[in-house]
C-alpha cells in the first residue's frame, strides 16, 4: 500500500470517530511515513509494519494519551518545519484562505442584517397590505437565516483553524516534494 492510499483509508475510517481530531492523526502518520521514506525505507513495507488501519484505530482508542502524544509530536514537527520556506508558503495560503472565508462569512451576516433592517423600515414607515406584510416577514426570516449562516461559518472557522493550517502545510509539503522528485529526474 502506498502512502496516499493509506492516508485516504485512514481519513475514511476516522470520519466515524467524532472525538478524534482526524487532521492531527493524518498529519502525524503522513509525516511518519514521509520521514521513513526520506531515510531510505521502503514505503509499502513501512506502511505494512504499521499494521492495519483498524488496529491503528483500536490502539488509538485504547491509549488515552496517544492523541496528546500526537499533538505534541505535531507541534514539535510544525515548529521544526515552520522554520523553512514551507512555513512562508503554507502560511500565506492559510491566511489568504482564512481571510477570504472570514470576509465571505462577514458579508453573508451583514447582508442578512441589512435585509432585516430594510424590511423593518418598510414595515414601520409604509402602510402596507396584509399580503405585503406577510411577504416582508418572510424576507425578515431570510435575513435571519443569512445572518445565522454567516455567524456559523465564522464560528466554525475559529473552531477548525488549526486543522485548516495542518491541511495547508501538508498539501504544501506534498506539492514541494513532488517538485523535488521531478527536479531529480
Amino acid at each position: 500500500m502506498k502512502r496516499k492510499e493509506f492516508i485516504n483509508q485512514l481519513r475514511k475510517e476516522l470520519k466515524y470517530y467524532k472525538k478524534i481530531d482526524s487532521e492531527e492523526i493524518i498529519y502525524y502518520y503522513d509525516e511518519m511515513i514521509q520521514d521513513a521514506v526520506d531515510e531510505g525505507q521502503d514505503e509499502s513495507l513501512f506502511i505494512k509494519n504499521l499494521g492495519s488501519i483498524d488496529q491503528i484505530i483500536k490502539n488509538m482508542i485504547k491509549d488515552e494519551n496517544f492523541i496528546e502524544k500526537v499533538k505534541s509530536s505535531n507541534d514539535n514537527s510544525l515548529s521544526t518545519l515552520l522554520n523553512g520556506s514551507i512555513k512562508v508558503i503554507s502560511l500565506i495560503f492559510y491566511y489568504l484562505a482564512l481571510f477570504i472565508l472570514v470576509i465571505i462569512s462577514i458579508s453573508i451576516s451583514i447582508s442578512g442584517f441589512a435585509l432585516i433592517f430594510q424590511v423593518l423600515v418598510y414595515l414601520i414607515i409604509d402602510s402596507l397590505s396584509t399580503m405585503d406584510q406577510i411577504v416582508l416577514i418572510g424576507a425578515i426570516l431570510i435575513g435571519i437565516g443569512l445572518a445565522i449562516i454567516g455567524i456559523g461559518i465564522c464560528k466554525n472557522l475559529l473552531k477548525t483553524s488549526k486543522n485548516i493550517k495542518l491541511f495547508f502545510i501538508r498539501k504544501t509539503k506534498s506539492i514541494l516534494r513532488k517538485r523535488e522528485v521531478t527536479d531529480y529526474e
